[in-house]
């Protein structure tokens, strides 16, 4: 995670995560609003680095895509870039299938387990889900650049 303080974008930013990430037991709702709340923020990152950002609107680039281009600014977080890909993952399996796939359970385990330095207690899966998406958004959050200080535009 990055040493900067914490900005009040970030601030904001996790309020809207809290407020939008559904608080129930609907572990298919909670994938698929997680993994966007979570996107928007690999989004961040990459914008965030770019002088013309918007030039890749129309891009139609894959969140995998985005992953990896946000890893590419960020190499020294390996571990959390493959915890976003498990994410990214999953929210695929569950997206492109009607049936949640099998092993969806196991998967989720591991990209709980992925998030290293995550110590939770508890032991209701959904619940370390959701603790375990409140930690990568907050780790990607703090990757993204200040704009204002370098006067980035969109």
């Amino acid at each position: 995670m990055s040493s900067q303080p914490i900005t009040d974008e970030q601030v904001a930013d996790f309020r809207r995560f809290l407020k939008l990430l559904p608080r129930s037991q609907d572990l298919t709702l909670i994938i698929l609003k997680g993994h966007l709340l979570v996107e928007e923020q690999v989004w961040k990152v990459i914008s965030s680095r770019l002088r013309k950002p918007g030039a890749l609107k129309d891009g139609r680039i894959a969140t995998y895509q985005a992953i990896c281009l946000a890893e590419a600014f960020c190499p020294e977080d390996h571990d959390l870039w493959q915890s976003a890909k498990k994410l990214n993952k999953i929210r695929n399996d569950i997206a492109h299938n009607v049936i949640p796939p099998t092993g969806l359970n196991d998967r989720i385990d591991d990209f709980v387990d992925s998030i290293g330095w995550l110590n939770a207690t508890m032991t209701v899966r959904e619940d370390l889900f959701q603790f375990a998406l409140w930690a990568i958004f907050i780790a990607i959050s703090s990757l993204v650049e200040d704009t204002a200080a370098h006067g980035s535009s969109t």
